[in-house]
């Protein structure tokens, strides 16, 4: 359970203990009310100062002594401030109170270059006439390259959700080479669109129109996911009742959802893009890495310290999880460095494989002959050599 459920879950117990607190509450101010009123009522028709008014006192401190035993009010009320204790304690680990304490790069910063980065975000999410506010107020220059393949993006986008593809269809068709290109594996989104033209002209048109579209694209349908061409032709004998048939994972509103996710994945992948917004993955890393970076500064403000970031590198290796690796990398066992191009990985004679700044500092000097760290073999400098591994950037 995350920081953040956890904080929903204490504030429902919390808004529960409230409204009970309340409730009982309200129900022992009323019954005392009652017995104070009765009370009245004694006194005044009672003779003044006389034994009678006398007893209704007495019975009036009796009944509320008796009353604070059945509806002590310490007792929820206790509950309840322990609620909104726990409920404040929660909510300080799952929010961030002050950020301005986490360490910051000393590095100049290159606002056009960030506002560039924002305006793009907003369109890529089809916020248009946000970003070309927020554009003309950071006074950039947002062309028609930055603006029109998102604006054509999401005009598809829209149709897809509208059930009409074939707008998404002609933007395959028309860009079959690029697409090919890129290998992001197009030939499955594009018999995925085809299915669903299928599947909706089975549906509305019924089986002969349905059949008719099935050979006007033949080879789409007979060249990839074969297996599930196959199932095309079983759903006719379910055009009137798809929904309630064997096949109705195929009509299923998580088909259309990931037939328009994987649109715009093919999308950004032909302008260079990443499927999620940069902006989008850089917040939502800095969010997981934040907790970490204000306990550490905390530490270190008691300890009269100051940390700061230098060369781009996090003071403290921060762990953001499987969903923030992008792409596979070398890190040198002995120092535990991400391999750079000014720090790449070397292949000792032994086939054991270090970063070349740990060879540097274990061998002193480039005529020295030094034994690797994890085998008995010597080398020296020279007898190393650089290796490249497939699919690992530097």
């Amino acid at each position: 359970m995350s920081e953040l459920e956890a904080a929903l879950k204490d504030t429902e117990r919390a808004t529960k203990k409230q409204k009970l607190c309340a409730a009982q509450s309200l129900k022992a101010v009323s019954a005392l009310q009652e017995h104070v009123q009765t009370v009245l009522i004694q006194l005044d028709t009672a003779p003044a100062g006389g034994s009678e008014q006398a007893g209704a006192l007495a019975q009036l401190r009796d009944l509320v002594a008796a009353h604070r035993k059945v509806h002590n009010p310490e007792v929820s009320t206790k509950e309840l401030h322990s609620a909104v204790s726990k409920l404040g304690k929660s909510i300080e680990r799952a929010f961030v109170a002050d950020i301005c304490r986490a360490p910051v790069s000393r590095g100049e910063m290159d606002q056009a270059a960030l506002d560039r980065i924002i305006a793009a975000h907003l369109f890529q999410q089809g916020r248009f006439e946000i970003a070309e506010s927020f554009a003309a107020e950071a006074a950039l220059d947002c062309d028609e390259d930055l603006r029109k393949p998102f604006a054509n993006m999401h005009s598809i986008l829209k149709q897809i959700e509208l059930r009409n593809l074939q707008p998404a269809l002609e933007w395959v068709d028309s860009r079959r080479d690029d697409l090919a290109a890129a290998q992001q594996g197009y030939e499955a989104f594009e018999f995925q669109l085809h299915r669903l033209q299928f599947l909706r002209l089975l549906a509305e048109q019924g089986p002969r129109v349905a059949l008719k579209y099935r050979r006007l694209h033949n080879t789409r349908f007979h060249e990839h996911q074969a297996l599930e061409a196959t199932r095309l032709m079983g759903s006719l004998c379910y055009a009137s009742r798809l929904e309630a048939s064997p096949y109705r994972d195929l009509v299923a509103q998580a088909q259309w959802d990931a037939a328009s996710r994987e649109f715009v994945r093919q999308c950004c992948g032909l302008m260079g893009l990443a499927l999620e917004s940069p902006l989008l993955v850089a917040v939502a890393a800095g969010s997981v890495a934040l907790p970490t970076l204000l306990k550490l500064a905390d530490i270190l403000q008691r300890q009269g310290k100051e940390m700061v970031v230098r060369d781009d590198c996090l003071p403290v290796e921060v762990e953001l999880g499987n969903e923030f690796v992008f792409h596979s990398i070398f890190a040198c066992p002995v120092s535990k460095d991400q391999s750079t191009r000014e720090n790449p990985p070397m292949l000792l004679p032994c086939g054991h494989v270090l970063c070349k700044v740990s060879i540097s500092k274990i061998a002193r000097s480039a005529s020295r002959m030094f034994k690797c760290p994890y085998c008995p073999n010597e080398a020296t400098i020279s007898s190393c050599r650089p290796i490249n591994f497939p699919d690992i950037r530097t």
